[in-house]
This record gives C-alpha cells, structure tokens and sequence, in this order.
C-alpha cells in the first residue's frame, strides 16, 4: 500500500452532514478515513446518498441550486509536486459519460491534454492506456460494445493521473457475468496503478472475490462504517426501505442541479444581459486552441455547413422562383403591364429580398433548425453527464459548449444568408426568364440589383445592417438554444420538451429582433 508524503489519508470525511431541502438527513455526523492506495467499496441501499457523496468527494456538487445543507470537512490529501496544485479526483461515471463527437482515442486524449502541470500531447499515451485495456483503437464510439464504453471511460480517468480514483455504480443493470467482468477490470486497475480506489455500488457480490475494505453507508442511522462481509449480508437481509425514508431520499436520484436557466426569459433586464455574456463568453479559454478549434468545427458543421447550407440555398431558391413567377403571372393586362413595369419590379424586388426578406426567412429558420440541433445536443450532453466528464476533466463547459454555439452562429448567420441571397437571386433569374417572353440575362441583372448594388459599388446597400441583425440573431439563438437545452435532463423526454422550447422562444425572439432593426433602419 503507498502512502502520502505527509502520512496522510488519501480521502477524510468528519462529521458530515447532509440535509435536503425537506428536512432529511442524508448523512448524520459521519466519518470515514481513507489510506492512500486504499481499494473501497462503498455499499449502501438505494436512495441512501451514495451518489451525492461521490460528487461531494469530486467536486461536482451545486450544493447551492440542489437545496443542500452541507456540513463537516471532506477533505483531499496531497498536493502537485510541481506547482502545488490541489489534488484532483477523477470520476468514472455510471453511464459512462464519453464525449460522442470524439473517438475513443480522442476522449483519452481530452484528459491527457487538460490534466494539471506541463502539457504533453502523448497520442502513443493514450493508444497504449487503450490497447492495455483491450479496447479497439479505431471506429467510432458507437461500434463499440458497452464493455467496451467502459473501459474507454476508465482509460479517460486513467489519463487524468489523479491519486483517487471514484467509480459510480459500475454494475448497475448487468448480467452477472458482465458484473464480474466489470469488478475484475476496476480490481486489475487498482492494482497496475497503485490508486486510491472507492466504489459506489448497491450490488456488490461481484466485488466480494477482491477483497476490497468494505464500508456500509446506514441508512437508518446517516453513518459510515467500517463491516465485514457477514455483517454486510446480514444488514441487507433485515434492511427495510421504508425505515429510511425519514432520512434518505426515496430514489438514488442525482441532486445536483442548476439553475432554471429559462427564468431570466421573465425579465428583460437578463435576457440582455445573457447576450452581453454571450459575447463575452467566446474569448475566453482559448488556452488550449487546438481543442478550442476543433469543438468550433464540431458546431460550425452542425449549424453552418453541409445540410444546413443545402437547407436555406433551398429556401431562398423557393422564395425567389416564386416570388417572381407568381407576381409576374398575376399582374392584370399582362401585355401592357410587363414592359412598363419590369424594370421598377425588378428593382424593388431585388432591394427587398436582400434588404428584409431573405434575412428575417434565414433567421426564422436559423432558429427552428439551428436552435433545435444546438438544443438536442446540448440536451444530450446534459442527459449523459457530459457537463459533469468536461468539469472532472478540468475545463468549464461554458467554453468548449456555449463559447464556440455563439462563435459558430455568430459566423454561421450572416454566411447563411449569404447562401441564400446568391440561391435567391439565380432562380429569381430562372423564373424571370420563364415568364417573360422579352426577358434576358441582362435586363434581369441590370434592374434585379439597380437598388442593392449599383454599378461601380464594392459592397450591396445595406450589408452592414444585414450583417448586423443576423450576426445578433446568431447570438439570440446560441443564447436561448444554451440556456435552454443545458438545463438538467432526467430523461429523453426532457430532451424534447427543450427543443420546442428553443424553437418557440428563438422563433419568437427573432422575428422581434427583425421588427426591432426594420422599424430603426427604415
């Protein structure tokens, strides 16, 4: 067994106390000390508090938020040799919690980079941390196996190097086979590291074999203490749920929270300062680029490129071939008409599209689509405890997620645009030709921009209000689609609800936002 430099315990807990916002106890002035190199399992019945505990130990607790009266020390022994750094735990979550978007190197890789002290981009480190837990090295995340997903997970908390290491429930809903499978895997991994170890888990027959310090959170009393196995057996043997709801929370349910983020959408005052935030945010945790860039590419091609591109070119394609087939097909006397009022047609229909209607369409739809694909996934990484893996791993979601969704929109808006005024315009042209027997390319081009963009002018009227209104667009969208989908997520169902709450309110703020800049550029 090693031992801290100081002779201290890896992990101590006095006098914990824990209460929920409805009076119960969690924990009642519990201890537990922990040694360096320790393997614990942690057991205790369903709603005793288990999980809080471990985010208690991680750091990951919003004890604030959840309505949580903590009291008594929890303290982390030892520091950074090198620059003192406070002792990080590293969290392998129940459901794993893996970043999809990246590949099974990838998310090792993620931890090797944001670990504490000089940086090293070790790729051989993470292939090896891998390879040593039989894990396939190439494909995507989602061929592999959830044995598999596991072991990922264990080889990115691995790569973190922390001195303690907190395994949440790894056993929950497998066969017992699997269950084994999985308890071998964490005793092999406490061996080859040395690692204080500390398992959370109701089911922990597959753990017994290892032999590992076995400590029973009690639910009737809100202590932690030290038992043998028979004792063990015997307390879940005569264990009654119902004695302990006086004290523990009904389910093992998560009681971290945040807050309500669409609360501010009540009051102006914060809806304002959210998009001052939402500018501000994107400049901030640029001390790893090369992660920084490679998450704004992840959402640039979610909200920006390929079948969002495809989807407004269309868009504007539609409203200018019907714009213009139907108004010329319908204007009465069709032979006087036409010749006298091509060219004034033209021409305002051209300032028009350019100046208000393709921006408020490209706008409405950068919300519904955008708003909703930035939503879902956000919801996602909220339901998967992504959140939770990027905190433990050292970098503020706020960064990688909602820094680079600004970035992304605030670029994406006006290049979509753009997109859709060069599809608007070619087959405003196509149906022009269509329907007017004396219509050429260049009466088309003369009349369709006289207004917009005059001979001899670099840049069309109006860019710079265009650029404007759907850059803020951009940002209103990032900032309801992140408020809204990052809210806590207890199931898929959330996930939805959320995304029809970002396309009614984005809907609905840039449609106001549009009205707003017509009614001061006009």
């Amino acid at each position: 067994m090693t031992t801290n430099h100081d002779g201290s315990p890896a992990l101590s807990i006095e006098h914990l106390t824990i209460t929920v916002p409805d009076g119960r106890r969690l924990f009642d002035d519990a201890d537990l000390q922990v040694e360096a190199g320790e393997f614990i399992l942690l057991v205790g019945p369903s709603g005793s508090g288990k999980t809080t505990l471990l985010k208690l130990i991680a750091g990951l607790d919003d004890r604030e938020n959840a309505g949580l009266n903590v009291t008594g020390r929890i303290t982390l022994s030892g520091c950074d040799d090198a620059n003192h750094a406070p002792t990080r735990v590293g969290l392998v979550f129940q459901n794993h919690a893996l970043f999809d978007e990246l590949s099974a190197i990838g998310n090792v890789q993620f931890a090797i980079d944001h670990r504490p002290g000089p940086r090293q981009s070790d790729r051989y480190q993470a292939t090896r941390l891998l390879e040593d837990l039989h894990v396939p090295t190439r494909g995507r995340l989602s061929t592999l196996s959830g044995g598999e997903r596991q072991r990922v997970a264990v080889a990115r908390t691995l790569a973190m190097d922390p001195p303690v290491l907190l395994f949440d429930e790894p056993t929950t809903g497998l066969d017992p086979g699997r269950a084994r499978a999985v308890a071998d895997l964490i005793a092999e991994t406490h061996q080859r590291s040395e690692k204080t170890v500390i398992v959370v888990a109701h089911d922990f027959a597959p753990f017994l074999r290892h032999r590992p310090r076995l400590v029973l959170l009690d639910a009737h009393s809100g202590r932690l203490r030290a038992v043998d196995e028979a004792e063990l057996h015997a307390y879940f043997d005569e264990y009654e749920p119902e004695a302990s709801t006086s004290r523990g929370t009904p389910l093992d349910r998560p009681v971290l929270r945040i807050p309500d983020w669409t609360a501010w959408l009540e009051t102006p005052g914060q809806v304002v300062f959210t998009i001052l935030v939402s500018l501000v945010v994107p400049f901030g945790g640029w001390n790893r680029p090369g992660w920084r860039l490679r998450y704004l590419w992840h959402y640039m091609r979610m909200v920006v490129f390929g079948a969002t591109a495809i989807y407004v070119a269309i868009a504007g394609a539609m409203l200018g071939f019907v714009f213009i087939s139907f108004s010329f097909s319908q204007l009465p006397y069709t032979e006087v008409t036409v010749p006298l009022l091509t060219e004034e047609f033209l021409a305002a229909t051209g300032y028009s599209t350019f100046r208000v209607v393709v921006p408020l369409l490209i706008a409405v739809l950068m919300a519904s689509k955008c708003g909703a694909s930035v939503a879902a996934d956000l919801g996602a990484r909220r339901l998967t405890h992504q959140y939770e893996a990027m905190l433990n791993c050292g970098v503020r979601p706020e960064h990688y997620l909602y820094g680079n969704v600004v970035l992304a929109l605030l670029i994406g808006g006006p290049l979509l645009t753009l997109v859709a005024c060069l599809s608007n315009a070619y087959a405003s042209l196509v149906a022009f030709l269509m329907t007017s027997e004396e219509g050429t390319v260049a009466l088309f081009r003369r009349n369709f921009f006289a207004t917009v963009w005059p001979d001899g002018q670099l840049w069309p009227t109006g860019t710079g209000w265009v650029t404007l209104k759907m850059a803020t667009s951009g940002v209103l969208v990032a900032a309801l689609a992140y408020a809204i989908g990052s809210r806590p997520k207890e199931s898929s169902t959330d996930v939805s609800r959320d995304v029809g709450l970002t396309i009614f309110w984005a809907s609905l703020g840039v449609l106001m936002l549009h009205a707003l800049y017509s009614y001061v550029e006009f």
